[in-house]
């Protein structure tokens, strides 16, 4: 009886180590075995032999199981589970030494409320693996900057504030910030500063740069976990003005100058913290300092998966479809967990909940969908507007080449080569195997504008001509 006890307890979770063999193992299977689509946890207790439940326990690091459960694991991607692979999940603790933890200050700031938060399992645990992971040859120092990277609604504030509310214990001092108000960088270095002090430093130099080094020497001193939500607006307008005037001297002279520049240092100084943003774009400026194994990293969120946009949507009352309605549901609007929210409202109010008869309609985008999506279009250059117009004729995805020969003539294969990591960086676009393609919904979005004649708005040199139209809209 003792011996049956004993194969029961469950006691063992990954180390960062073994988290990354087998986070690696299922990238690579989804990449080759499922064209690029990221594996559901019903897809993976399937091919492991294990209950979803335990595989999403497996992928958070955080409650133990037995070692038979991570071999099984282990040996769907055919790994090999070594004892430098797993560890105890509780092990001795000197309760006295546990009683002197060191006491941290939390500031959320407008930090929204994430208690109907679903999903993101392996989300948090990677982006956990990154923050607090101690030296490995994979991973040489823990992070110091990440950013969140994803479309609008994707989820990335409310991860930001998971992530944070977990991690709140391994840091002196955690601060949630917007930065949706456009709040000038030396008021919120002020701000970060008077909470890191405890109120005691007030009397700060005017200098941007004397008061960015005063930030950094609090991470430097103090273990602290910074978020920085909704950087989009300065990372994209850092983007633009470094193409557009790449030698203009005074790019950093600049509030949204000032904000890279923050930024950059943050990223490039050695320190014990760590700084999160949360953006819609991909900095320029720090982009040289981005690595697998640097310090310096960018996680690009996807959409949530199925089950989990069932439990979200469960808040907003009974939905009845097939599996397959679930799937084309989710796949149209790439799992965004805002914007499939207020499809639920829609198909409630006039469908009763059905999905099957929402999807009769064909009708993706309408409403307030279109109105959020109108302001990112129209930040776009004619050149990215081309370029998108070019991808939605081709219908499959394009290579660079290809999509060159179609461009007119007056676009150079620099600013297409520039315009591509715009769009990707705004997750316009998908970039797989050196093939672009758009986003489903984008598709349709480019589709609107067709149909409604709007297209001549943003077609200087006539590059699509009424036949083109017409197959467009067809």
């Amino acid at each position: 009886m003792k011996s049956q006890q004993r194969s029961r307890r469950r006691g063992v979770i990954l180390t960062p180590q073994g988290l990354q063999k087998l986070q690696d193992a299922k990238s690579q299977s989804e990449s080759n075995e499922n064209f690029d689509k990221h594996y559901t946890r019903e897809a993976l207790g399937f091919r492991m032999g294990l209950d979803p439940d335990t595989v999403a326990k497996v992928f958070a690091c955080e409650i133990g199981v037995d070692r038979q459960t991570l071999n099984y694991c282990f040996q769907a991607f055919k790994l090999q589970l070594e004892p430098n692979d797993y560890q105890l999940a509780n092990p001795d603790i000197n309760p006295q030494e546990d009683n002197r933890k060191i006491p941290n200050r939390i500031d959320w700031g407008e930090a929204p409320d994430v208690s109907l938060f679903y999903g993101r399992t392996e989300e948090l645990a990677t982006l956990k693996h990154w923050i607090l992971a101690e030296s490995t040859p994979e991973q040489p120092i823990p992070c110091r900057l990440i950013t969140l990277l994803g479309m609008g609604g994707i989820g990335k504030t409310w991860l930001s504030v998971k992530l944070a509310q977990q991690l709140h214990n391994q840091f002196e001092f955690v601060i949630w910030r917007s930065l949706l108000p456009a709040p000038s960088v030396n008021d919120l270095l002020a701000d970060l500063i008077s909470v890191l002090s405890d109120g005691k430093e007030t009397d700060l130099p005017e200098s941007f740069n004397h008061r960015i080094s005063r930030l950094i020497h609090y991470l430097q001193h103090h273990r602290c976990l910074l978020v920085l939500d909704g950087a989009d607006r300065f990372l994209q307008e850092c983007a633009a003005t470094e193409i557009t005037c790449r030698n203009c001297i005074w790019l950093h002279h600049t509030t949204v100058g000032e904000y890279c520049e923050l930024f950059r240092r943050v990223g490039e100084a050695t320190h014990q913290s760590c700084l999160i943003l949360t953006s819609r774009i991909k900095s320029h400026e720090i982009a040289p300092l981005e690595g697998n194994t640097t310090p310096v990293r960018v996680f690009s969120l996807q959409g949530l998966q199925v089950t989990d946009i069932q439990e979200l949507l469960k808040t907003k009352g009974t939905f009845r479809g097939t599996p397959d309605d679930w799937n084309r549901l989710i796949e149209s609007y790439a799992g965004n967990p805002h914007i499939l929210n207020r499809i639920a409202i829609t198909i409630q109010r006039l469908f009763d909940g059905s999905i099957t008869e929402f999807l009769k309609q064909k009708v993706t985008l309408f409403g307030t969908i279109l109105n959020d999506l109108d302001p990112e279009f129209e930040h776009l250059s004619d050149v990215a507007k081309a370029t998108i117009q070019c991808m939605v004729l081709d219908r499959q995805p394009i290579s660079f080449s290809q999509l060159r020969t179609k461009m007119p003539s007056s676009v150079s294969s620099q600013e297409l080569l520039e315009t591509l990591e715009l769009l990707q960086g705004r997750s316009w676009i998908d970039a797989k195997s050196g093939l672009f393609s758009l986003q489903p919904m984008m598709i349709e979005y480019v589709k609107s504008f067709i149909i409604d004649e709007k297209i001549a708005k943003f077609q200087p040199n006539a590059f699509l001509d009424q036949e083109h139209q017409r197959q467009v809209a067809s």
